[in-house]
């Protein structure tokens, strides 16, 4: 089975261009929030203003990842981009109601552990480049076992999901300026019964 994928700086498609776009808007989603946690460290000895900013920053990565769903929604992998989203967005209304820093904690290493399984299988059946890919993979397994391994402490939690957004949009960002790593499937070359392959998010 043949798959045709052109580069989007070639082609030129409306798709690709969105896709872009989606990427670098979360990408500065994931700064904006890094930087906020960063500056607001006086702050954190509140639990509930790190419920509250942990809660904000997924629920902006969830906004910003159903934007990115209509940018794929044509696509064979748009339902893992759709349940990206939609985890982000349980995650932050499980945050807002959790009452202890272990619960807190429980969620966030859920959602980025799902995140890598969810990296793992787009880059496994070829929807997502491996240069957006395992640094995805990399960032949130740390991030899922930092945050269980200093459950209890909120502090720390908060601390290394600021790190883990500001590193990941870095690399969300180059990529989105990538051309490369921007990619999609030209149906018009595509045969009946090929694989069909998304862009690479």
């Amino acid at each position: 089975m043949t798959t045709a994928i052109h580069d989007s700086s070639r082609s030129g498609n409306p798709e690709s261009r969105d896709l872009r776009r989606a990427r670098l808007l979360r990408a500065v989603v994931l700064l904006v929030a890094g930087i906020v946690i960063a500056f607001t460290a006086t702050m954190h000895s509140d639990p509930a203003f790190d419920r509250w900013v942990l809660c904000a920053s997924l629920l902006a990565i969830g906004i910003t990842t159903i934007i990115e769903f209509f940018a794929v929604r044509a696509t064979p992998a748009s339902w893992l981009v759709a349940a990206r989203a939609t985890l982000a967005l349980v995650a932050a209304a499980a945050i807002l109601v959790s009452s202890s820093a272990f619960d807190t904690s429980l969620v966030l290493a859920v959602w980025a552990a799902t995140s890598v399984i969810i990296a793992v299988v787009r880059v496994t059946q070829g929807s997502q480049a491996r240069g957006v890919a395992v640094p995805s993979a990399i960032l949130s397994g740390a991030l899922a076992v930092l945050v269980l391994v200093f459950r209890d402490d909120l502090i720390a939690v908060i601390g290394f999901f600021g790190a883990y957004a500001i590193v990941r949009g870095v690399f969300l960002g180059i990529s989105a300026f990538d051309t490369r790593g921007t990619t999609t499937v030209d149906p018009a070359e595509t045969a009946p019964g090929d694989d069909a392959f998304a862009p690479a998010n």
